[in-house]
C-alpha cells in the first residue's frame, strides 16, 4: 500500500512540476533527456560501428590480424615452427627393445581384513614431517631377513656362465618370448670367433700408425648418420670400449644394473647374409635389435671394460666385487677374480679378506699389459682407497694390496715403463707411484710425486708415449701433466690447464678424458655438457681440435673412448639413457672434403686395376656418395674380408648425386680380388680403379 502512494505522490509531484515550469525550460529538459535515452557509439579508426563494445573489440582484433598477414610475420612463424619440428633431436629407437609382450599379474582380489576377522597389526605413524612416514609398534608377523642367494647378491657361486645362462639373466622384457634373442645371440658370438680368429695383434707400430693430419681426420668425423646410436644397455652406462679388430667394428657397454651390450655395428655375418630374424632388407638390416646383443654377467654396475690384447677376451670389473672375462672362443663368462670377507669358507678363495662390507667395492680395473697380454695381470682399487695387482698367469695371487689413501680411488693408470702408477680419486690429489715398491700393508706411503687439484679427481691417464698424463677434475679443469714420472715431490703447476665443466650432476656419470692410442700425434676425447650436444677432441697440447655434434647425439655422453686400433680414428660415446654414439668417417661429407686420401700411384696390380685412390667409410654394406663427384671411367669396389666385393661401373665424365653400391659376384680371376685385399685392412677401403678390357669384361 506504501509504494502505490510513493508512486502516485512522484506523478503527483512530477505533474506539479511541469505545470510550473515555462516552455523554454521543458524544452531544455527534453532534449536532455532524448540525449540519455539515445544508444552510445563506439568509435574506432575515426568510423563509427555499431552501439555495441564487443563490435569495437572484433573489429581491433581483426584489424590486428589483416595486419600480421599482410606483414608476412604469421608465414615466417610457421616456417620456423616447421623447421624446428624436422630438426629436433629425438633420441633413437635403434638397438635393444622391450619385447611387444607384456606378463599379465592376476593379482588376488582385495577383501576386508576386519570382515575375515583378522587382528590388525599394531602399527601407527609416529611423525610425518620432512615428508617421511616413521611407524611405531609391533607387527603381528615375525620380520623375516632378506637373505641374498649368493654372496652380496651376485649373479651366481662363482661358476662359469654360458651364454644361454647370461641372456636370460636379462630381465624378460629385454627377451623374446619366440627364442629368437638366444639364436641371434649365438651366431653373433660365432661371428665375433671368426673375427677374432683372423685378427692379429701386432706390438710393433706399422707405418700406417702414423696420423699425417690430425685435425683432417677428425674433421671427417661424423654423427649425422641414424646408424651411429643405438641403445645398447638399458641403463645408465657406466664404461665403453671397442674390440680392437682393424676389420669389424664391435662396441661395448656396461651399465648401473650391471648389463654388458655389445653392438656389432656393421651387422655383418661372414658364411651367410641371412638370419632366422629374417632376410637382410635394403638398407642391410641383419637384427630385429640392429646387431645389439645383452648379456648380465654382474649383478651391480660395470665400471671398467677391456679387451686383451688378441681381443678374444673381455675383461668386466664390476661395483659386485667381481671380474669376469668373456672368452668369445669357449663362449663363457668366467669370473677370474672375486673379493670375499675373512669367512673360513672363502679361504681358498684369491680375493679372501679383501672385501670389508658393505662400503667396500672395487671401483676400477688396469690392465697390465706390461706383465700379462693375455688379461691375465691387472691391477684394482677399491671404495676405501687400496690398490692391489692380480697375477693369474700361474695359479693366481695377490701381488700386493696397498692402501694409497684414505678415500676412494677412482682411477689407476700404468705408465708404459711398468712400474709408474698413477692413482686419482676423492682426496683432490693425483699420486704417483713405484709398483716395485709397493707390498701389502694398511700404512700409506709416500707417493714418489703429487699434484694438487684442489677438488675430487674423476679420472688420471698416461698417454700412449706416457709423455702426459691427462687428469678430469671437479675443480671443472682438465690438467695436463707432462714428464710426470720423472718428477719427484709437489708438482705445482700443470703444462696446460683447460677450463671445462665438470658438474655433470647426479643423474650423469662423471666425464673422464681418455687418450687415442697413437702415439705420434696425441689427442685425447672428453664428453660435454655444451647445448647443442658435444664430444670434445683436444690435442696432447691441450687445443681444441672439434666439438663433434650431429643429430644422432642428442644427450650427454658422459664416459667416451677411441677404438683401440690407432689405424681407426672412432670415437665412442655412451650416456646415462644406454645409447651409444659411434662417431667415424663418412664417405664424401658434405660437412668436409677431408675423407679423400690420394696415394701415390703404384702403377698395375696384376695387370688387373690401377689404383687412384682410396676412402674410408664404417660399413661395406651401403654406402651412400652425398656429394656430385665426377670420374674419369672405372669401378668403386670395396673388398670384404671373405674376398667378396661391392662394385659398381661409373661411365667416362658422369657425375652423380646419390649412388649406393650393390653386391656383385666375384671376379673369377682370384689376382683381381687379390690385389684389392692387399691395400689396406682388406674390408674398409674403396678404391676408384680402371680395370683392364679382360677384367671389364669380365666383371661385367
Amino acid at each position: 500500500m506504501s509504494t502505490r502512494r510513493s508512486t502516485r505522490s512522484t506523478r503527483s509531484t512530477a505533474a506539479s512540476a511541469d505545470s510550473t515550469m515555462s516552455p523554454a525550460v521543458k524544452e531544455m529538459v527534453s532534449n536532455e533527456e532524448t540525449e540519455e535515452e539515445a544508444p552510445k557509439a563506439f568509435t574506432f579508426d575515426n568510423v563509427t560501428f555499431y552501439a555495441t563494445y564487443a563490435e569495437m573489440v572484433a573489429a581491433k582484433r581483426q584489424r590486428n590480424q589483416n595486419m600480421l598477414i599482410s606483414s608476412g610475420l604469421l608465414d615466417a612463424k610457421a616456417a620456423v615452427d616447421a623447421s624446428a619440428a624436422a630438426s629436433r633431436a629425438t633420441a633413437s629407437s635403434r638397438g635393444i627393445k622391450r619385447s611387444s609382450t607384456k606378463e599379465v599379474v592376476n593379482l588376488p582380489r582385495r577383501k576386508s581384513g576386519r570382515l575375515a576377522g583378522q587382528t590388525a597389526p599394531n602399527l601407527y605413524v609416529e611423525d610425518e614431517s620432512g615428508g617421511r612416514i616413521v611407524t611405531s609398534g609391533i607387527d603381528n608377523e615375525e620380520a623375516v631377513d632378506y637373505e641374498p642367494q649368493h654372496y652380496k647378491d651376485r649373479i651366481n657361486d662363482g661358476s662359469p656362465l654360458s651364454i644361454e645362462q647370461a641372456v636370460n639373466n636379462c630381465e624378460s622384457k629385454w627377451i623374446n618370448d619366440d627364442g629368437t634373442t638366444l639364436v641371434s645371440t649365438n651366431q653373433f658370438v660365432d661371428t665375433l670367433n671368426n673375427v677374432v680368429q683372423s685378427y692379429k695383434p701386432s706390438r710393433n707400430a706399422s707405418p700406417t700408425t702414423v696420423t699425417h693430419n690430425l685435425q683432417r681426420d677428425v674433421d671427417a668425423l661424423s654423427l649425422d648418420d641414424e646408424a651411429n646410436v643405438s641403445k645398447v644397455v638399458p641403463d645408465r652406462i657406466y664404461s665403453v670400449a671397442c674390440h680392437p679388430s682393424t676389420s669389424h667394428l664391435v662396441v661395448c657397454a656396461g651399465d648401473k644394473q650391471g648389463y654388458l651390450g655389445l653392438w656389432n655395428v656393421d651387422q655383418y655375418s661372414p658364411e651367410k647374409d641371412t638370419t632366422t630374424e629374417g632376410t637382410v632388407n635394403k638398407k642391410g638390416k641383419i637384427s630385429s635389435t640392429d646387431g645389439v646383443h645383452l648379456f648380465k654377467p654382474h649383478s651391480r654396475p660395470i665400471s671398467t671394460l677391456a679387451w686383451n690384447e688378441s681381443g678374444s677376451k673381455l675383461l668386466s670389473c664390476s661395483y659386485d666385487g667381481t671380474v669376469r672375462a668373456f672368452d668369445v672362443e669357449k663362449q663363457v663368462f668366467q669370473e677370474i677374480f672375486a673379493t670375499y670377507d675373512d669367512s673360513e669358507m672363502f679361504k681358498d678363495k684369491i680375493g679372501y679378506g679383501l672385501d670389508n662390507g658393505y662400503k667396500s667395492w672395487v671401483q676400477c680395473m688396469e690392465l697390465d699389459r706390461k706383465h700379462g697380454s693375455d688379461g691375465d695381470c691387472f691391477f684394482l682399487s677399491t671404495s676405501e682407497g687400496t690398490v692391489m695387482h692380480i697375477d693369474l698367469r700361474t695359479k693366481g695371487e695377490v701381488t700386493f694390496d696397498q692402501a694409497l689413501s684414505e678415500k676412494k680411488i677412482n682411477t689407476v693408470s700404468l705408465h708404459p715403463n711398468g712400474f709408474t702408477m698413477a692413482t686419482a680419486g676423492l682426496d683432490t690429489t693425483v699420486k704417483l707411484w713405484d709398483v716395485r715398491k709397493l707390498k701389502t700393508s694398511t700404512k700409506i706411503p709416500n707417493p714418489v710425486a703429487t699434484q694438487n687439484a684442489g677438488k675430487s679427481v674423476n679420472s688420471a691417464f698416461f698417454s700412449p708415449s706416457g709423455k702426459r698424463i691427462i687428469t678430469t677434475t671437479m675443480s671443472n679443469t682438465l690438467d695436463i701433466l707432462e714428464d710426470a714420472h720423472l718428477a719427484s715431490g709437489l708438482i705445482t703447476k700443470p703444462a696446460s690447464r683447460i677450463r671445462h665443466d665438470n658438474h655433470t650432476g647426479r643423474w650423469l656419470c662423471t666425464f673422464m678424458a681418455r687418450w687415442h692410442p697413437s702415439t705420434s700425434e696425441e689427442c685425447f676425447v672428453v664428453g660435454s655438457m655444451q647445448q647443442p650436444r658435444t664430444v670434445e677432441v683436444f690435442s696432447g697440447d691441450g687445443k681444441l681440435i672439434r666439438g663433434i655434434q650431429g643429430d644422432s647425439l642428442t644427450a650427454v655422453a658422459s664416459r667416451c673412448c677411441f677404438h683401440p686400433n690407432a689405424d681407426r680414428l672412432i670415437v665412442v660415446g655412451g650416456n646415462s639413457s644406454g645409447r651409444v654414439t659411434v662417431a667415424h668417417y663418412t664417405l664424401f661429407s658434405d660437412q668436409n672434403k677431408t675423407t679423400k686420401k690420394t696415394i701415390k700411384e703404384k702403377g698395375t696390380l696384376d695387370n688387373h686395376a690401377q689404383t687412384l685412390a682410396f676412402f674410408y667409410f664404417p660399413s661395406w654394406r651401403e654406402i651412400r656418395l652425398s656429394k656430385s663427384v665426377s670420374s674419369s671411367g672405372g669401378f668403386i669396389i670395396v673388398a670384404s674380408n671373405t674376398g667378396r666385393h661391392l662394385m659398381s661401373y661409373v661411365s667416362n665424365g658422369s657425375s652423380f648425386d646419390t649412388f649406393t653400391l650393390v653386391y656383385a659376384s666375384k671376379c673369377s680371376n682370384d689376382s683381381c680380388s687379390n690385389a684389392y685385399d692387399k691395400t689396406r685392412d682388406g674390408r674398409s677401403v674403396a678404391m676408384i680403379a680402371k680395370p683392364s678390357a679382360t677384367c671389364l669384361d669380365e666383371l661385367r
